[in-house]
């Protein structure tokens, strides 16, 4: 591409895009470089569009001066299809609108929504999307549609192709056509003649080739996203209804989804799974053809190694020394409408498991169990995260995705697993959806040598033979094709076909702008091309494989960069810290980009991260990024004398400290009331830009500070150690009054005491506590040795009270709870919610009121497992309970949201559109939290107990 022709389009853009909608900082630009898969482009500009105007102007103008552009949703991809070296198409968090059709039997998404948020839409309809990918959490419907993902109980039936309805298309030249709409048909058909002729043409062609329609069949009988879906030139007569389902699969090279209808298929409520191992894998796949004619949901083959690492599962453990290397095991999952239906298809599956009983050596027999159904999945989907677990550092975790024709699975297994000892792949594993014969095999793979690319080079040509030739499998089955298998995909259909991929392409996007190299490619090695290295970085993060699954819970997302790019980036900086230190002379351009990292990262990187952990939830591999960042912020501490003198000095004289910060509450509460807000608002600006932000910005959600602590005696009274309570006020409800539009106005410690006194329980304060604090306020920012110092003496300080541990002990906001769970103590720390669902909630007597409420759960309840508690508190309060969706971490992080508001409001930026007007007070477990909660709703939020000890008795 000319460089002139590039700077004019920019200069184009810049005349109807807003500079927060163009990003062409390196920085930014290097860290969106990246997605799930092993290859790396930098893109030379990003844009954050926020509608189809933007996107159609955006399309002409690329069109006009032939600018490559790609689409990118979440950017979980695996083949590479979401990154490029040219134009990157992101988008905004406008890209949320939905619409339920039918009392739910049809839903539009557009492309921006993550698919479990979809199915949360549609859960109350009993009915969900037919596409479950293992990405659901963090994938989006764009990328959904565009790879044609599908998954475990998917199959071929529900995937994106099967279940389409509709869909609005935005082409190459930025024209529009919504096939929902007949006007819209209508004009396309008219003034897209030539377009429309085209496809006829295709149609014609590919109905009178019998070889290549029996090929076409052929090929589509098994799950196939290796290639254009040119079944749809097979399926339909019409070419609206070719050109649609054309677009799915095409991984944006054909037009871009702003919006897509899906069928929906029903949610059955009635299921049950069970767990077989076979002493021979040829019996379990044997097993697969005979299912695969029955009702059955899903069927997951597990193969010997991947068996074993998953060794330390305790449902695994009675079989484990039962295993060969010749065993295997089916996950098999039965749903039906109904109870009746249920049984009927349970007992057809049992009666074929019962004629080869003899070749089974352990099972888990079919149950309802939910617990025990959710630790079976777990076995399933713990096998991928554990050969990432165990990889040497440097090295990338690979995915393949095949078919084979379900006849021939057990052959296919056998076959891969030879390739694994030539190849020396001893780690590889194998397991996937047997009922589609799709298997998905993982290995590591080192490319910072010459060698090991040629090994995996070498692999690869032999597995494409073995699959695509040998078998006439897929060489991709729904992980789509990208840039890993493109030099493959005529090598699987053969001339005639790779020709008519051609002509699809050459209609949809004549100049060629439309992601480039994905998909078709001339190029033999662009799979070997561009390539990720992974140095040794941190040993925190080096496990990370770049899956992007962190990215749609983490608050900064949308603001300033994830965990997914903070890894990348550092290893980005350390590579070239560790270029320039082994170079013998100047290097100026290594220097220049390390500089620019490392500056830019402050920001990005450091300071913008909360560091609250949900993102090591979320990650595959356990990576708590937010540790990571910790350990930076410790680092930065560790040169900085008279912080750290600050932060001792403190920690000593916390009672004095929490007395000011009251006060200080008190003092501009009563300042708000004689100036206004406005007025305060400035002046605090004011102070946090000479302060260097050490002061913070001020809002109306301030609250006043929190009176002195309730006194307690310190002695129990009772002698049934079962009615006996130790309570510890968190920090945050000792500093920090409730919201003044808040009904009740009592201090939090105040609400506690009343409810557990209500229940039947004998509650101490232990005399001190103003003075105890669990860590957690000098943990976030790095200073671990004050922490562990106050998490020590708080534990040390409380013991006695707790008869050496015999003595529960609450605490009323679940972060403090969870810091000092972490911390290395003998001593259980409840947090007060989850106390109270389990031991006080049935002593008491409850009237739900019928006003609606919203609740937040909090990053530390997640992390806890304790957000049922909070949940079965709110069921039992309210009888409506909004929990929104998409909102996972409140962003406000302790003290952060008081001196970088930004996070906060980033983070729940979806979240007053969900509530207002439908509520009027909101519940959570932190009282920081709250205040960012009331900040962003202007809504009143309050820990639940306000409202337990309102509606009970």
């Amino acid at each position: 591409m000319p460089a002139d022709s590039f700077s004019s389009f920019v200069n184009k853009l810049n005349i109807f895009l807003s500079q927060d909608e163009i990003i062409t900082s390196y920085t930014k630009r290097y860290a969106f470089g990246t997605d799930a898969s092993f290859y790396r482009l930098v893109p030379k500009l990003i844009l954050q569009l926020k509608n189809k105007a933007q996107l159609k102007e955006v399309l002409q103008q690329a069109s006009a001066h032939h600018v490559p552009v790609t689409f990118r949703a979440a950017g979980t991809s695996l083949s590479g299809q979401a990154i490029t070296d040219s134009v990157l198409i992101t988008l905004s968090n406008d890209w949320q609108a939905f619409e339920i059709h039918d009392l739910g039997k049809k839903i539009t998404l557009q492309p921006g929504i993550i698919g479990t948020k979809a199915n949360q839409l549609l859960k109350p309809y009993q009915k969900k999307i037919g596409p479950d990918p293992a990405s659901i959490d963090s994938c989006k419907i764009g990328g959904i549609a565009a790879n044609n993902a599908s998954g475990m109980c998917c199959g071929i039936k529900q995937n994106s192709y099967h279940t389409l309805a509709d869909m609005t298309i935005i082409f190459a030249d930025g024209s529009e056509l919504n096939t929902a709409d007949k006007l819209s048909c209508s004009a396309f058909l008219k003034h897209k003649t030539i377009f429309v002729e085209q496809i006829n043409k295709l149609l014609k062609q590919v109905k009178q080739d019998k070889e290549l329609s029996e090929l076409i069949q052929h090929k589509y009988r098994l799950k196939n996203t290796c290639g254009y879906g040119i079944n749809a030139l097979l399926d339909f007569e019409q070419p609206i209804e070719v050109i649609k389902h054309l677009i799915i699969g095409s991984e944006g090279t054909l037009a871009f989804i702003a919006d897509i209808t899906y069928h929906t298929v029903d949610d059955h409520a009635y299921k049950v799974t069970g767990f077989y191992v076979f002493d021979d894998l040829s019996a379990a796949c044997n097993l697969v053809t005979e299912l695969a004619t029955l009702e059955v949901t899903a069927v997951e083959l597990l193969d010997y190694r991947a068996l074993k690492s998953v060794a330390d599962h305790p449902l695994m453990q009675p079989c484990i020394a039962k295993l060969t290397e010749y065993s295997a095991a089916l996950l098999i999952e039965l749903q039906a409408a109904d109870k009746t239906q249920l049984s009927k298809i349970k007992q057809a599956v049992e009666q074929q498991l019962a004629l080869i009983e003899q070749r089974i050596n352990y099972q888990v027999e079919f149950t309802a169990k939910a617990e025990i159904s959710s630790q079976l999945w777990q076995i399933r989907k713990g096998t991928f995260p554990a050969v990432g677990a165990i990889r040497e550092t440097g090295t990338t975790v690979i995915i393949e995705d095949v078919a084979f024709p379900i006849e021939k699975l057990a052959d296919g297994v056998n076959e891969l697993q030879r390739l694994f000892v030539k190849y020396d792949y001893i780690e590889a594993i194998i397991f996937g959806h047997a009922l589609d014969g799709n298997l998905h095999f993982v290995f590591t793979q080192s490319f910072n040598e010459q060698h090991e690319i040629d090994r995996y080079s070498a692999f690869m040509e032999d597995v494409a033979q073995l699959v695509a030739v040998r078998f006439k499998g897929s060489l991709k089955a729904e992980h789509g094709t990208g840039r890993n298998m493109a030099p493959y995909v005529k090598l699987e259909w053969g001339d005639k076909a790779y020709a008519l991929m051609q002509d699809i392409k050459q209609i949809f996007d004549p100049t060629n702008i439309l992601n480039p190299g994905v998909i078709l490619n001339d190029n033999p090695q662009v799979h070997l091309e561009n390539l990720k290295t992974l140095p040794a970085a941190n040993t925190i993060i080096d496990k990370c494989i770049e899956c992007g699954f962190c990215e749609s819970v983490c608050p900064s997302n949308g603001y300033t960069i994830t965990p997914r790019q903070r890894i990348t980036l550092w290893r980005r900086i350390t590579e070239l810290e560790l270029a320039i230190n082994n170079s013998e002379q100047a290097v100026p351009a290594l220097e220049a980009e390390y500089q620019t990292l490392q500056q830019d990262y402050q920001h990005l990187g450091i300071d913008s991260c909360a560091a609250t952990g949900l993102c090591g939830l979320k990650c595959p591999v356990g990576i708590n990024t937010g540790e990571f960042i910790k350990a930076l912020r410790a680092e930065k501490l560790d040169k900085q004398p008279i912080a750290k003198k600050i932060a001792q000095i403190t920690a000593n004289n916390m009672s004095t400290v929490l007395s000011g910060a009251k006060l200080g509450m008190s003092a501009v509460s009563a300042a708000s009331n004689i100036f206004s807000a406005p007025v305060v608002e400035y002046g605090f600006k004011v102070l946090n830009k000479i302060s260097g932000k050490r002061i913070p910005l001020y809002y109306p959600a301030w609250p006043k500070g929190a009176q002195a602590l309730h006194k307690t005696r310190q002695k129990f009274s009772t002698d049934d150690d079962s009615k006996k309570v130790i309570y510890l006020p968190s920090c945050g409800g000792r500093v920090f009054a409730q919201d003044k539009n808040a009904t009740d106005q009592r201090d939090l410690n105040q609400v506690i005491l009343t409810i557990l006194a209500k229940a039947g329980f004998e509650v101490i304060i232990p005399q001190g506590a103003s003075e105890l604090c669990c860590g957690m306020p000098w943990s976030s920012k790095g200073d671990q040795q004050t922490a562990d110092q106050k998490s020590k003496q708080l534990i040390k300080h409380i013991l006695p009270f707790t008869e050496q541990g015999n003595i529960p002990v609450i605490m009323d906001a679940s972060p403090c709870a969870l810091t000092l769970n972490q911390f290395d103590n003998q001593q259980v720390i409840y947090e007060s919610v989850d106390f109270i669902a389990q031991f006080a909630l049935d002593k008491l007597t409850i009237t739900a009121q019928a006003k609606p409420i919203t609740v937040h759960i909090t990053c530390s309840s997640k992390r806890q497992k304790t957000e049922n508690s909070l949940l079965t508190i709110a069921h039992a309060c309210s009888e409506e309970v909004i929990v929104p969706s998409d909102i996972h971490c409140c962003g406000f992080a302790g003290d952060k949201g008081f001196v970088l508001p930004e996070l906060n409001e980033n983070a729940l930026k979806s979240l007053k559109q969900q509530v207002s007007g439908k509520c009027n007070e909101g519940f959570s477990t932190s009282r920081t939290c709250e205040i960012g909660l009331t900040k962003t709703t202007d809504i009143p939020y309050q820990s639940i107990v306000y409202l337990l000890d309102r509606v009970s008795k």
